[in-house]
């Protein structure tokens, strides 16, 4: 029986080409299942109806004011002062071609979300930000501010290779729309239950060490730095550990946003329709190139 030799490169041409079409039906049903997803998502925030703070009942809720609270941290990338922020650093690889995580910091103070007829306190754990960055910039070797250069020691972040840096914030006063769930605080209830549950937000105290060390960043006086720092009117005061708190519940979807529920509406829709239609396409056609292939001699 005589074998056929075979061509490295044809087998390699095949061998890349299988796995583009591997690639392709796993992309195809991923998107499929996105968009069904956020069909999903898109009916719930439709149904589910905007109420005010004062009247909002246990469950699935949508609620829309603005972000306040007792005291503020600073940012370390946008160097704002916020309730909540994100910093994420992405650095490329050797040939530049892809970017890796490398840092991803999370900060959060206590903060509310109030309306005209009152607040509620809100736990950002788990939640979806569709917020827009504050900060986002690319940097090399030598274009580096020492606010960076803090940042980036900091996560032991050399810059031997270029760096992305990205920041989200909650600022004082920024309106937000909130699809949650208003749950029983479990901080508020036993011992147990205060042992069991997440990190607390930062305290008072911890919120100054950490407006210091950033003030100390920038070279910023105590006189600047009393200056800075948000003052709460006092006909306005925060119950930091209230009976019940807007969250992330077990199974409903948790999404916190700058934008208005038309925005948000509008954006599942064409999503979804995109990734339901743009999924199957793409399966039918990694079939047709596998059957193709197959059928070539």
């Amino acid at each position: 029986m005589h074998v056929l030799p075979v061509d490295p490169a044809t087998m390699a041409v095949n061998l890349a080409l299988l796995a583009a079409i591997a690639l392709g039906l796993g992309a195809g049903c991923f998107f499929f299942v996105r968009g069904f997803g956020l069909l999903r998502r898109k009916h719930l925030v439709l149904n589910t109806p905007r109420c005010a703070i004062r009247g909002a009942a246990i469950g699935l809720v949508e609620v829309s004011g603005r972000a306040s609270g007792p005291y503020t941290l600073i940012s370390p990338l946008s160097q704002v002062d916020c309730f909540y922020y994100r910093s994420t650093a992405w650095q490329a690889d050797e040939q530049r071609r892809r970017w890796r995580k490398v840092a991803d910091e999370k900060l959060y103070a206590p903060f509310f979300v109030e309306d005209e007829t009152g607040n509620v306190m809100v736990d950002v754990r788990g939640a979806e930000m569709g917020l827009p960055p504050v900060f986002s910039e690319e940097v090399g070797s030598g274009e580096v501010l020492e606010y960076m250069q803090h940042f980036l020691n900091r996560h032991g972040i050399s810059m031997d290779l270029p760096v992305k840096l990205e920041e989200v914030c909650v600022c004082p006063g920024d309106t937000l729309f909130i699809l949650g769930t208003l749950q029983e605080n479990p901080r508020a209830g036993s011992v147990d239950a205060l042992r069991s549950a997440d990190p607390e937000p930062m305290s008072a105290g911890a919120a100054d060490l950490q407006r210091r060390g950033a003030m100390d960043a920038l070279h910023v006086s105590e006189a600047d730095l009393a200056n800075r720092r948000p003052r709460t009117p006092a006909s306005e005061s925060f119950d930091l550990h209230p009976a019940v708190i807007l969250g992330k519940g077990s199974s409903d979807p948790f999404l916190l946003s700058n934008r208005s529920e038309r925005e948000i509406i509008l954006e599942m829709a064409w999503k979804s329709t995109l990734y339901i239609w743009a999924g199957p396409i793409l399966i039918v056609l990694c079939l047709w190139l596998l059957v193709s292939r197959m059928a070539s001699p």
